[in-house]
């Protein structure tokens, strides 16, 4: 005995269904009266996986407030789904507050009372409260799958030419459609949402709502509001899903062959010159809320998203580079 719960078990049955295609082109003219070749490779694939077996009659979500250690599944299940709330803006005013549906189990901040400013939900279930309901699919209260976690369409695209001695190559690589929220420990996204020491992000400098900033796209500053689990950046919800696609350019080179004639004097097979670039350009939809988390490196965030080491973006990041080298064959 050591104090520890039982080990999860693999007792679930799951089925993936996906497709892959890939086209690729090799062709050459002539310019100057010497041979310009050149070719390129483009691939496409796409997957999805859906529980077909597990124990759980009732299709319970499992409890939202607790991490994804304690997760389960249920028969028909979009793995990665996220489940969340719709979010329908800010409140206005203390009569704003009074007059909306009640969101007594979701809090601005621990036993903080809410106030303008505040984040306010859809009523979706038309009870007057906002709530998980039952926590099952048939009855989740104000909750809905907003999203999926599942990297959708991964692609790369290579290209690579020669000419006279010259040589160059380019690979592209990416995601074309993957949902991510913010989990609490995501320090870089909630900055001080999830603990008042955080530093601010810049990505949030003049976003923050004020009397004079109605219309921010972060709401009322409070402490550890992203960091508990029943606080209300902690609940995934639709303003703050974010768009995790991203294509970014993995490797770029350019380099010349020196001449046969040069390098036979040293008893030379082959000799180039080059320089290398690497992850020197990204694109992604979320770097227009913020530049601070590389989406490559985001791990999955499913519909339970309370776990610290989930879809945080907190690891080492994708460094770029520049290289310049020779390389010489005998």
């Amino acid at each position: 005995m050591f104090g520890t719960d039982v080990p999860k078990g693999n007792y679930a049955d799951m089925k993936t269904k996906g497709w892959e295609i890939t086209i690729a082109w090799r062709d050459k003219f002539d310019v100057g009266a010497k041979p310009f070749n050149y070719g390129f490779r483009a691939t496409l694939a796409d997957y999805q996986s859906e529980i077909t077996k597990y124990n759980n009659p009732d299709k319970n979500l499992g409890d939202p407030n607790k991490s994804l250690t304690d997760q389960i599944y249920y028969v028909g299940e979009k793995v990665g789904e996220i489940w969340g709330f719709e979010t329908a803006g800010y409140f206005t005013s203390a009569a704003d507050i009074a007059n909306s549906p009640k969101q007594t189990l979701i809090k601005a901040s621990g036993a903080s009372q809410l106030l303008p400013g505040d984040v306010k939900f859809k009523d979706l279930n038309g009870d007057g409260v906002i709530d998980y309901g039952n926590q099952t699919v048939n009855k989740p209260g104000d909750r809905k799958i907003i999203g999926n976690s599942t990297p959708r369409y991964t692609f790369g695209f290579g290209t690579d030419a020669d000419w006279n001695s010259f040589f160059f190559s380019a690979f592209f690589q990416g995601v074309g459609k993957r949902d991510w929220y913010p989990g609490p420990e995501a320090d870089y996204f909630w900055g001080q949402y999830n603990r008042p020491y955080n530093k601010v992000p810049v990505s949030q400098l003049n976003k923050i709502w004020s009397e004079s900033n109605p219309n921010a796209y972060f709401p009322r500053y409070r402490g550890y509001s992203a960091q508990n689990g029943s606080n209300e950046l902690s609940q995934p919800q639709t303003k703050y899903l974010q768009n995790a696609a991203y294509v970014r350019l993995k490797n770029i080179q350019l380099g010349y062959h020196l001449p046969l004639s040069l390098i036979r004097k040293i008893k030379l097979g082959d000799a180039k010159v080059f320089v290398s670039g690497e992850n020197l350009w990204t694109w992604s939809p979320l770097y227009k809320i913020t530049k601070d988390i590389d989406p490559e490196s985001i791990n999955g965030s499913d519909r339970i998203l309370t776990d610290g080491t989930s879809g945080n973006g907190n690891n080492y990041p994708v460094l770029k580079s520049v290289t310049i080298g020779v390389s010489a064959t005998f």
